[in-house]
This record gives C-alpha cells, structure tokens and sequence, in this order.
C-alpha cells in the first residue's frame, strides 16, 4: 500500500462515522420537528377552547352580577326565555 493510499483510508474511516452520526442526527430532528408542529396544533386548539371558555365565564359572571343587581336594587326578575328582542336605532 502507498503512503496516499494509506491516508485515503484514514480519512475514509473518520469521514464515514461522522456522516452516519450527521445522518442519524438529521433524521431525529426531523421526527421531533413533526411531533412540535402537531403538538402547536394542538396548542392552538387548546388555546381558542379556553379562550371560549374564558369568554363564556366572563358572559355568565357578568349576567350574573346584573341579575343579582336587578333583583336586589329594582326588584325586577329575568326572564328563563327570550324570544325577540330588537334596539331601536333613532331614526326608526
């Protein structure tokens, strides 16, 4: 074997390790970078649900204060059912 031949192998045997490490590497990253796009999916869904619930919580306190205001300041009761309501704008 030549002197070249002998550092060609050399090389050989510490390139090939490292490129097997490097591709192993790549295709792990690849597999968590999936699972933390579907996992952001499923933030965001998670996240628009607690924002409806946060909403509708605050709806329920809210009416909840003013039915409790009513009932107690102009003795008036709130009704279980509303059918129709409508404002009326100035120009009507």
């Amino acid at each position: 074997m030549t002197k070249e031949m002998k550092y060609f192998l050399v090389v050989l045997v510490m390139i090939v390790p490292v490129w097997i490490f490097h591709g192993q590497m790549i295709m792990k990253i690849s597999r968590l970078e999936r699972k933390l796009s579907l996992e952001k999916i499923d933030l965001k869904e998670i996240e628009k649900e607690l924002n409806e619930k946060r909403f509708q919580f605050d709806q329920k306190i809210d009416l909840e204060k003013i039915e409790k205001e009513m009932r107690l300041k102009e003795k008036m009761e709130i009704s279980k059912e509303i059918n129709f309501f409508r404002i009326k704008s100035i120009l009507d």
